[in-house]
Parts: structure tokens; C-alpha cells; sequence
């Protein structure tokens, strides 16, 4: 993502769509919905969205009163700050689909100079739509924090390797 500055750590149980992959954004969706029969490895039935947008600098620091004024419609049920996310329970409008709840998990996190929306939805009495979703949210931020600090300290190491 981010034209290649950035790469996307699905959690356990869920494959990027590599159709909806764009440069800010991407929809996620248990593997096994996506092709991969044995990928699933128990992860609720769910949809998450993922959205980039570049932090300017001097920007506040994500916290969950700033997210939730951001809400434009929704009712916060539960809030969670992780080290890695900043996580709402939001019942409201969900997407224009067929089986999905109105309750949902929505949140953000920091990777690099990069903010990452994120957005797990699913089937009423769901998984995803529980604290599981809360769960996989913050392990998609943590998977791609790390993968993020690895390329950085790879990228550190190069240079000083070519001198």
C-alpha cells in the first residue's frame, strides 16, 4: 500500500481481496470466502476495510475522544487503546450489504507517516462484531507495525552494508 511504502499484515484467518487493493485502501475477508479452503484457522465470518491517509506533521496523536467526534453517525458501545490502535464498538450504519450488522468495530493506528482506518463488519451475533473483532483489528495493526519496523531496520542496514 502507500504506492509500495507500506505492507498490509492480514491477521490470522483473513487474506487481502487483491482485487480491492489500491495504494489507500483494501478490503480483507476470512480466507477461506477468498479461495484459500483450509485459510480460515477459525476466524469469525467478517469484512475489514483498511484506509491510509498521510499524517501531516505536527498532527495530534490518535486517541479514542478524537476518533469518536470523527463519527458521523453511530452510537460508541465500547471503547479499547491498545499500544497499537485505538478501537470503537460503534452501533450505526454499517455498508450496503445483506447480513451485516449494525454493530461494528472502527478504528485507528499509526504506521510510519501513514494513519490507518480500519473497519471490521459482520453477521449479527458475529465474532467480528464482538471482542474478537476488537482482537483482530489490533493484530492486523500489531502484523504490520512489525513488518514495517523489520523493512525499516532493513532499510537502516543496507545502506551502511554498501559503503
Amino acid at each position: 500500500m502507500a504506492n509500495g511504502a507500506m505492507t498490509l499484515v492480514a491477521p490470522e484467518g483473513f487474506c487481502i481481496d487483491r482485487r480491492s487493493l489500491k495504494s489507500s485502501f483494501a478490503l480483507l475477508a476470512r480466507c477461506d470466502t477468498l479461495g484459500d479452503p483450509d485459510g480460515a484457522y477459525g476466524a469469525p465470518l467478517g469484512l475489514i476495510t483498511v484506509s491510509l491517509t498521510d499524517t501531516p506533521a505536527g498532527a495530534p496523536a490518535i486517541s479514542a475522544a478524537a476518533l469518536q467526534s470523527a463519527l458521523s453517525d453511530g452510537r460508541v458501545l465500547e471503547q479499547r487503546e491498545t499500544g497499537n490502535a485505538v478501537l470503537l464498538r460503534v452501533q450505526g450504519t454499517a455498508p450496503a450489504r445483506e447480513g451485516l450488522s449494525t454493530t461494528h468495530w472502527r478504528g485507528t493506528g499509526q504506521v510510519g507517516s501513514h494513519r490507518v482506518g480500519l473497519a471490521i463488519y459482520g453477521a449479527e451475533g458475529s465474532g467480528a462484531t464482538g471482542s474478537d473483532g476488537a482482537r483482530i483489528l489490533d493484530r492486523l495493526m500489531q502484523r504490520t507495525r512489525a513488518q514495517a519496523a523489520a523493512a525499516g531496520a532493513v532499510a537502516a542496514v543496507v545502506p551502511e552494508a554498501a559503503e
